[in-house]
């Protein structure tokens, strides 16, 4: 029997669960939908065209640099909704000095360009920028254009990845980029994978694969490529999935012996190779990331957004013994409703938390309640017969998951009599992606090891 048969067989018997065909969410969209509804509520009309400016000439918890990265990041963020299309108001100072550049272009003609740069329903500002650590936490606040109403947004927070050590990684990005689009001039869009981590999961590579994103876009509102009407859409693929088919980027991240990290990119079009960036060496300072590639369980444990002082989860033993009681203990310090699931070393997972139909797993949890998984949820025990290793992780959430995500849970969740369905990489890749991305996000960990 295969270790993959084993580790599902195992979680098999931790959990009951539902099988409904999953729903998937739009990426990004939930926090943004509010404020798209309330924009689209100022200006009458659903399709809206936006111009994102910027943060405020004032602010100045941002350099210069990070400000310019994090509007392109709430720019790429509005594109994903599928809901709004950009103006190029914050570009337009590029349009205007290429009027006596080499493109030909007239007075009158670069004049209507700028014209049509600001043609939108609303300008959309980034307010009240309070840096912590290397995130940010702002508002978008959009003016329609004719200044009669305004919509703000909840705060946004987002990763600043300035430092020692970016310009390097930013300029072997860039001079992919430019290879890529001499050898794919008329480009329409280009599928940005996830970068891969060799020897395990580094979130380096998350970090990398931003930086790309940030460098496509860059190329995607290049004046020479916005003056020729030429079109670049810049989307990701959600991680776990096959990079394959149409347009590609991809990238690889390592660490050597002498701790020395390198990096390579790779362009593809249906399988042929485009334009590849070689194996080049970077500095990593600077980054926000943490080199070392580690197996998938330890990856999600060292990188979960734990806070002991509102949630925490521990082992009734460590290890289990074979034949013994599997219990868990689950601690919540705050309000929060809670969602849990069994990660396996394979990368696969089942839903644990909440059991459809069972009234004391749905109910959020209160501050100071302490629950016993599973008998505390009158749930049958669970006993294991053979040896394995896998992560009981839950998700504590004030308001609970956004719509999109909650429904995407509940139809891989537990019954009261149905079992759980196996989520796959590709799924548990996306959803703790997507989760992590969720306002106040609570983690807590632990590991279920029997021996």
């Amino acid at each position: 029997m295969t270790a993959r048969l084993v580790a599902a067989l195992l979680l098999a018997a931790l959990l009951a669960a539902l099988l409904p065909t999953a729903v998937r969410a739009d990426p990004g969209t939930a926090a943004l939908s509010p404020f798209l509804d309330a924009v689209a509520a100022c200006a009458g009309r659903r399709d809206l065209t936006l111009a994102v400016v910027g943060v405020e000439p004032g602010q100045t918890a941002l350099s210069r640099e990070q400000a310019e990265e994090v509007r392109l990041a709430v720019e790429s963020r509005l594109q994903a909704t599928g809901r709004v299309k950009l103006a190029a108001a914050a570009d337009v100072v590029r349009i205007k000095a290429l009027r006596e550049g080499t493109t030909g272009l007239s007075a009158a003609e670069a004049e209507a360009q700028i014209r049509a740069a600001f043609a939108g329903e609303a300008s959309v500002f980034l307010v009240g920028a309070s840096r912590a650590g290397a995130t940010v936490a702002l508002r978008l606040q959009a003016v329609t254009r004719t200044a009669e109403c305004k919509a703000t947004s909840e705060p946004l927070v987002l990763p600043i990845r300035t430092g020692a050590g970016v310009s390097d990684v930013d300029a072997v990005l860039e001079g992919a980029v430019r290879a890529f689009a001499q050898a794919a001039p008329n480009a329409r869009a280009v599928e940005v994978c996830p970068f891969v981590a060799e020897g395990g999961h580094s979130t380096c590579a998350a970090a990398l694969t931003d930086r790309l994103v940030i460098a496509l876009d860059a190329e995607a509102r290049a004046p020479n490529r916005i003056l020729r009407g030429g079109q670049l859409e810049v989307r990701r693929r959600p991680p776990g999935t096959a990079c394959a088919g149409g347009l590609t980027a991809s990238g690889r991240f390592l660490t050597d012996r002498d701790r020395q990290s390198w990096m390579e990119v790779e362009f593809q079009r249906e399988g042929a190779v485009l334009a590849p960036s070689g194996r080049r060496r970077i500095g990593i300072e600077g980054l926000g990331c943490d080199p070392t590639p580690r197996p998938f369980l330890d990856h999600v444990a060292a990188t979960a957004r734990t806070d002991g002082g509102r949630l925490s989860v521990a082992a009734a033993a460590t290890p289990f013994a074979r034949g013994q009681r599997l219990e868990l203990r689950i601690d919540s310090r705050a309000r929060q409703k809670l969602y849990c699931w069994v990660m396996a070393p394979d990368e696969t997972a089942f839903v644990a938390l909440p059991v459809r139909g069972n009234d004391a797993s749905e109910a959020p949890l209160k501050p100071g309640e302490a629950r016993r998984y599973p008998r505390g949820y009158g749930l049958d025990e669970i006993v294991a017969a053979e040896p394995f290793e896998n992560l009981f992780s839950c998700f504590g959430v004030e308001g609970g998951l956004p719509p999109e995500l909650e429904a995407r849970w509940l139809a891989a969740a537990p019954g009261t009599d149905a079992e759980a369905r196996l989520l796959a990489p590709s799924d548990v890749l996306d959803l703790l992606e997507r989760i992590r991305l969720t306002p106040g996000v609570t983690e807590a960990t632990a590991r279920i090891v029997v021996r």
